[in-house]
């Protein structure tokens, strides 16, 4: 996927693209701003769709809770959606930050996560340090 591929989505919503934030294995993140010229929010771009949707179902679910900070880690509001493209518009949040949910799974663990047993829970305590684990 390219800016090319969103060029309708910017007109119609009057957004124009300002730098690249960020990319990864799922798609590209560019802040936009607006008629006014302030940038207003980040567009990510996915290059496939079930990221796309799973991310998107996370960030119905963070809006539908209005949970938008997990600790000190912020997480961006969910703004817009467009399914066609695929690509969802979220807020800017300072650091630090949770931005990432394309491989993330809603009310199910995925088929090669490990059992939450007492050996996982101390080994990544043992990862994370025993003061830092809890959070």
């Amino acid at each position: 996927m390219s800016l090319e591929t969103i060029e309708p989505y910017l007109r119609v919503n009057t957004l124009t693209v300002v730098k690249q934030l960020g990319f990864g294995i799922h798609g590209r993140v560019w802040s936009v701003r607006g008629p006014n010229d302030r940038i207003i929010s980040a567009i990510k771009l996915f290059e496939d769709e079930s990221p796309f949707e799973r991310e998107l179902a996370v960030y119905e679910r963070l809006n539908e809770e209005n949970c938008h900070q997990v600790g000190q880690f912020r997480i961006p509001r969910l703004l817009d959606s467009a399914p066609e493209y695929p690509l969802i518009r979220i807020s800017i949040v300072q650091r630090p930050f949770c931005l990432d949910f394309a491989s993330a799974y809603l009310d199910e663990l995925p088929a090669y996560f490990p059992p939450f047993d007492e050996a996982w829970h101390q080994e990544k305590e043992n990862q994370f340090g025993s003061a830092d684990w809890p959070e």
